[in-house]
């Protein structure tokens, strides 16, 4: 007869956030995408570890939350350049460096309007914008020179 030996995993977080915890715990540079969807938004930043609220309004970043929370809750903000930088403006150029974050707060509004959190996980930079029938952008993504932001260091 086998002998079986029982493993126990048991893993402590000092945080409010332990489902975000445990997923940053389990990304691996392996498993990062290589596309996302990208919501251009001026003056606004986000940095992974952080988290941020957003109130979506906009019809087509309601469809991209709509996706992502079908799939992996995985969105990117990005900075958009100034229209003085920018030759199209229903659609401006992107800067290159992003944030990913996973969608960690979902609630829609009486008025269709959805009230999301953000946790920031690891900066991106951008290949090349997909081409889509999708309303909002899509871009190829590469992580190469960020994985440290998937470290758990801690701060002094």
């Amino acid at each position: 007869m086998p002998a079986y030996k029982t493993l126990y995993l048991v893993i402590f977080f000092n945080s409010s956030n332990i489902k975000y915890d445990i997923f940053i715990c389990i990304m691996k540079k392996d498993n990062l995408p290589k596309k996302l969807p990208v919501f251009p938004l001026s003056n606004f930043i986000i940095f992974p570890k952080t988290t941020v609220p957003l109130n979506i309004f906009e019809p087509r970043y309601i469809d991209m939350v709509n996706d992502s929370m079908k799939s992996n809750k995985l969105v990117g903000m990005i900075q958009p350049k100034t229209p003085k930088e920018s030759i199209h403006y229903d659609a401006p150029q992107l800067h290159e460096i992003g944030c990913m974050g996973k969608i960690i707060s979902f609630k829609e509004t009486e008025d269709s309007r959805l009230m999301i959190e953000l946790k920031g996980i690891i900066r991106f930079r951008i290949n090349n914008e997909i081409q889509s029938n999708k309303k909002y952008r899509e871009c190829e993504i590469n992580f190469e020179n960020y994985f440290e932001d998937l470290e758990s260091k801690k701060e002094d």
